[in-house]
């Protein structure tokens, strides 16, 4: 099996033990984004958002990511269309009525010009009048340093049900944080994955959505009910 298909199935373990208490963000979404309509899921993953989203009657989603392997993980679902691109060029012509980057996927992109040309992009792709959400964490700003650690230990479908290990190590950076994992079974090196993720406060979203022709409408903490109040959700309208 290739690096880049342990790390797809593997990112599907890790969700399933390390987000217990996030997990109401798929709720907060099927709350937020009409079912009517296109909607675009910009690092869609293996589709743990995009899917539910798909999944309501006359829904159409189109679902990007970076990573082919982790998207040929997304269940066939009728109105999800996977494509694999890059936000800050999306390979897409069509309007959508509304775009998402769930989970911190706007922190995935380390410079100001990298983030300008995303939601540049995603102006683009967006209906004037439609909206664009983006959910941002504030946790990387306060990462200590810290050496090898075990994060993780968990019986593993992918590898027949066997324990796996997830250890990682945190550097912090000027205005992001390097985090370094490494998967195991026994002795064997499945899978290692470098993420490197913006700070929040490095982000300046709000001059970054005006100057790509959106207006800022609010900026929810967490996805209600006092859950995940380290998570910030910034809704913005596409000017005409």
């Amino acid at each position: 099996m290739k690096p880049g298909e342990w790390e797809a199935l593997l990112y599907d373990w890790h969700n399933h033990h390390r987000l217990h208490n996030q997990r109401r963000d798929i709720a907060y979404w099927l709350e937020v984004i009409e079912p009517v309509g296109r909607t675009l899921v910009l690092g869609a993953g293996t589709g743990r958002v995009a899917v539910p989203l798909a999944r309501r009657p006359g829904a159409r989603v189109t679902a990007v990511d970076l990573s082919g392997d982790r998207l040929a993980r997304i269940p066939h679902v009728p109105g999800l269309s996977p494509v694999c691109g890059d936000m800050r060029r999306l390979p897409l012509r069509d309007y959508h009525e509304s775009a998402l980057m769930p989970y911190s996927t706007f922190q995935l992109l380390l410079t100001a010009g990298d983030r300008q040309r995303a939601l540049g992009e995603t102006a683009r792709v967006v209906a004037p009048g439609g909206c664009v959400h983006i959910d941002v964490s504030g946790n990387f700003d306060t990462r200590t340093e810290s050496g090898w650690r075990l994060g993780l230990a968990e019986p593993c479908p992918a590898v027949g049900g066997a324990r796996v290990e997830e250890w990682e190590r945190h550097r912090p950076m000027p205005d992001h944080v390097l985090i370094e994992k490494v998967f195991r079974q026994g002795e064997r090196v499945l899978a290692r994955v470098e993420e490197r993720w913006a700070h929040h406060g490095k982000l300046e979203i709000e001059k970054a959505l005006d100057r790509a022709g959106f207006d800022l409408l609010r900026v929810d903490r967490g996805y209600g009910e006092g859950s995940s109040p380290h998570r910030f959700v910034y809704h913005a309208r596409r000017r005409g």
